[in-house]
């Protein structure tokens, strides 16, 4: 099953999920280019292997939902601006809190690993 999650009730990220649960979860971070069709494959693939994984979005904060494309070199010039802009103490946070939310739902074994997409 894939779908959408709200953290906190603040921003989403996307989830895929096992057919076998519980299991271990991934919060699987973004790059550049957002929680687009490339972040969302990784996802699944993860998902395939049994794992949980969530891709939270990262840019909610500048431009929400934003998918960009790693063949566009506006999307790349984009994504450069939105990472400038980008605060990463607020983004760690956003990473705690997104583990803290997969630790908590009920198809998690409690087990959750951290993995940067580059």
């Amino acid at each position: 099953m894939r779908d959408r999650i709200t953290i906190n009730g603040t921003f989403d990220a996307y989830i895929a999920r096992p057919e076998t649960i519980p299991a271990p979860a991934v919060v699987v971070l973004q790059e550049l280019f957002g929680v687009n069709a490339d972040i969302r494959q990784h996802c699944d693939e993860l998902a395939g292997q049994g794992f949980i994984a969530v891709a939270p979005d990262l840019f909610w904060r500048q431009e929400p939902g934003v998918e960009l494309s790693v063949n566009s070199e506006a999307d790349w010039q984009h994504g450069i601006s939105l990472y400038q802009a980008y605060n990463r103490d607020s983004g760690a946070e956003d990473v705690r809190d997104t583990a803290e939310a997969v630790t908590n739902l009920p198809e998690c074994t409690g087990n959750v690993a951290i993995l940067a997409i580059a």
